[in-house]
């Protein structure tokens, strides 16, 4: 099944099926970039993390997520004091600490086992005020401050931009092409919700010519690919399909409501 949408389907900003489509279209994206990338680049997905401490600022970033360690405690902490001969004159609490991460892709030039481009494709937490917004835009100014190319892909019409300079053309999508050595300088593609879905250039070092990446089979793939949530995307539009046409603002910005979309009305 494809979208019938040339561009992004505004259905798949509901919470129950975004989640979904994140995870669908990131490995869409790895798999088409690495039809196309020469040698000896390489598209990988990889997850960063950070650190959520209760009442401690700032968000702290801990980078990839090489090695989780659990401990078993043991909750007899009388049978512990005596094996060690010594008790505590004191206990006290420390803060939780709870790791939180985020998934993207980057590309990798194998000479020198370096991250040359990373692609983000924002989730509605990138967007809403607090410390998972803190950590990205953390990772945001990092990538900048290495020389590291950034592709931002922000398909989602709710929430806070990410920053920048100057005034966005008005628009429902956003993507951004940051390449390092043009820096501060980036590249905008306004979209609405009946433009089509562009290819974009995705930069590589500087002597090497950009990849070309047509977002659309990426996005198909996602469809054809994301069967759990198919059906829901046709009741929603068989809703909106009573409704009377209008203009690209019929589709209310944010998450679709399911109280409007309900899931298990029959459709004909």
């Amino acid at each position: 099944m494809l979208s019938p949408f040339p561009g992004m389907d505004p259905y798949l900003e509901d919470p129950a099926i975004w989640s979904d489509f994140h995870g669908t279209t990131l490995m869409g994206l790895r798999a088409e970039l690495n039809e196309r990338l020469p040698a000896p680049y390489l598209a990988r997905w990889d997850r960063y993390v950070w650190v959520d401490e209760a009442d401690v600022e700032p968000v702290r970033p801990l980078g990839k997520p090489d090695v989780f360690m659990v401990d078993q405690l043991s909750r007899s902490s009388e049978v512990e004091q005596a094996a060690l001969g010594i008790a505590a004159p004191a206990m006290a609490t420390v803060p939780e600490v709870e790791p939180r991460g985020k998934p993207y892709i980057k590309i990798i030039d194998r000479r020198g086992r370096r991250v040359v481009t990373v692609i983000e494709f924002l989730s509605p937490a990138n967007k809403s005020s607090g410390k998972d917004r803190e950590a990205y835009l953390a990772k945001r100014q990092e990538y900048f401050r290495t020389g590291t190319n950034l592709v931002e892909m922000d398909f989602l019409r709710a929430g806070l931009r990410p920053p920048v300079q100057e005034k966005l053309p008005p628009a429902s999508y956003y993507l951004l092409v940051s390449r390092a050595v043009d820096f501060p300088r980036v590249g905008i593609w306004p979209l609405g919700i009946r433009d089509r879905l562009p290819t974009i250039p995705v930069p590589l070092n500087p002597d090497d010519p950009p990849v070309m990446l047509d977002l659309r089979p990426c996005m198909d793939r996602a469809y054809d690919e994301g069967t759990m949530w198919t059906m829901t995307i046709l009741r929603c539009r068989h809703s909106m399909s009573r409704m009377p046409a209008g203009p690209e603002n019929c589709w209310p910005a944010g998450p679709i409501n399911s109280d409007i979309y309900p899931s298990n009305g029959a459709h004909s």
